[in-house]
């Protein structure tokens, strides 16, 4: 039977500790980056422990009154972010996500590529250049098939670009803001989850204006802030600097020179997805905007209530099963070394019950999370384990096909969300 050395950090008193401990990252404060205005009112405020140099952050939201956009203030410095992301494997573009056939990163990855190729069609483009800016390890330009087009990326991180160049793929190691691509030299941009992390992005918005060729096409994809999704860790990740809407991304990117052309909401992810066409600040005409602060706030109210109750449902349900699992010297694992497993180590106390960890994450494996071994799913069978905790909301389901033949020998397998199995 496998030696499991004992948590030196996943423990209750640990995490009990952690929430009187707030970071001394500097911080900086900022103005509206979608109208400018500087009487922003709070929001929404959560504490989030962020396993980096970040530390444990107390993340707040403030709405501007002008028009209704929704952005951290204060948040780090610009520094101090651009560290996280090159020393921290939990940081958006360096996560693991599985993404083959049924996954749910592949299905993601098939719709984004599905609208650009329906938009550069419906426009008439029989051909040019397409920059994928933030283009992580290259899975977007992969799926793209676009006939007489030369397709490339945009990643400042050297392990994705590297990742990325490693599938055949182009690609240009350098960050949006320091690029060294000339100006009006493509015919259409995807700009795919950057502007929520942008810390400014109407600097953001400028700089994929004056790559494009006047009439080339620009493609958006930001979290849908007014749809948020009850977690036990959170929808509005301290990555994200900017919480956009409907009407303030099309208020931020019209004030950009960008002509509105379609803007949809995936029904199957809480995201929005845009295609505007860049004609200059000179050519835009903004006609109405549209304001959907209401809908934001009453969606903030809900996600709130939401998410208490989910977190009163979870302790009841898994508090006493985890008592009784250290109680019976039970083995226990969890599935999931990130970020949401630090939220729910806060929220129920498993830390001697937990024996490992498991990830599908190769560059974890063999590694440790709060002090436990990582290992991967593929070994859960030889670890004599009696139970596992799906630590995920959005990956939950691919979690469980993993370890689902595990049930049949007797092991429970539960879930944050919905049945568990066992």
């Amino acid at each position: 039977m496998p030696a499991f050395p004992p948590p030196r950090l996943g423990t209750e008193s640990f995490f009990r500790t952690l929430r009187l401990r707030l970071t001394t990252a500097p911080s900086i404060h900022v103005s509206c980056a979608v109208c400018g205005g500087d009487r922003a009112e709070p929001a929404y405020r959560r504490e989030h422990e962020t396993g980096s140099c970040l530390g444990r952050l107390e993340v707040r939201l403030v709405l501007c009154p002008g028009c209704g956009f929704l952005y951290a203030n204060p948040r780090p410095t610009p520094e101090a972010m651009a560290r996280y992301y090159r020393e921290s494997r939990h940081a958006s573009g360096a996560v693991f996500r599985e993404s083959g056939e049924g996954s749910r990163h592949g299905a993601l990855t098939e719709r984004r590529a599905r609208f650009l190729g329906r938009w550069i069609e419906a426009e008439g483009r029989a051909g040019g250049v397409l920059l994928d800016v933030g283009c992580g390890r290259g899975d977007l330009l992969a799926a793209l098939e676009l006939d007489r087009w030369r397709c490339l990326g945009l990643e400042p991180s050297p392990d994705a670009s590297e990742a990325a160049r490693a599938r055949g793929l182009e690609v240009v190691a350098e960050a949006l803001e320091r690029t060294s691509l000339a100006p009006a030299s493509f015919d259409a941009v995807a700009c795919i989850s950057v502007l929520e992390h942008a810390g400014d992005p109407r600097a953001s918005a400028e700089d994929l204006a004056r790559l494009l060729k006047r009439g080339g096409l620009c493609f958006v994809e930001v979290p849908d802030s007014a749809r948020p999704q009850a977690q036990v860790s959170e929808f509005y990740s301290f990555e994200h600097l900017s919480h956009f809407t409907r009407g303030t991304l099309v208020r931020l990117m019209l004030g950009c020179g960008f002509e509105p052309l379609f803007v949809e909401r995936d029904d199957a992810f809480p995201a929005l997805r845009a295609c505007f066409r860049h004609v200059g600040v000179d050519a835009v005409r903004p006609g109405d905007r549209f304001d959907d602060r209401d809908e934001l706030i009453a969606a903030l109210a809900s996600y709130r209530a939401e998410r208490s109750e989910l977190e009163r449902g979870l302790r009841e349900r898994l508090g006493p099963r985890a008592a009784a699992w250290r109680s019976a010297g039970k083995r226990v694992a969890i599935y999931g070394a990130g970020v949401h497993t630090r939220f729910l180590l806060e929220l129920v106390d498993l830390g001697e019950a937990v024996a490992c960890v498991l990830d599908g994450d190769a560059r974890k494996q063999g590694g440790e999370f709060l002090g436990w071994p990582v290992h991967a799913p593929s070994a859960a069978a030889e670890l004599a384990l009696d139970a596992v905790v799906l630590s995920s909301r959005a990956y939950q389901e691919e979690m469980f096909r993993a370890v689902a033949p595990l049930a049949e020998e007797g092991v429970e397998i539960v879930r944050c969300y919905g049945e568990d199995e066992s």
